[in-house]
């Protein structure tokens, strides 16, 4: 599996655990989305705007304000300048890189 193949995987996912009414699980791999969209622009932006609506429906004022303010920062990808592992969620800080769960890795070596 590519990276990109795996990047939309995992918003594949996220989307049934939305269906499902799993609000935490539909999170956990939007935050792997971004995860895996950063390296490409339009891939990370993609995962910043998919955070907000999940802030949004959510009714999560402050993850809404720190997409907001995320949505940006995409452009360091056009740069290659990027916290690694980062989930993209204002539990972690914006330039936090994170240790990068073992699966993911692999696609992003």
């Amino acid at each position: 599996m590519t990276r990109q193949q795996a990047f939309l995987a995992e918003y594949r996912l996220a989307r049934r655990q939305r269906a499902a009414g799993d609000v935490r699980g539909e999170l956990q791999h939007l935050e792997r989305a971004h995860i895996l969209g950063q390296p490409r622009f339009l891939d990370h932006l993609r995962s910043h705007l998919w955070l907000l609506a999940w802030a949004w429906r959510q009714r999560d004022w402050a993850e809404c304000a720190a997409q907001l303010l995320r949505l940006p920062g995409s452009l360091g990808s056009l740069l290659g300048l990027y916290p690694l592992g980062n989930p993209g969620t204002r539990r972690v800080g914006a330039l936090t890189p994170q240790p990068l769960p073992e699966d993911l890795a692999r696609l992003l070596r």
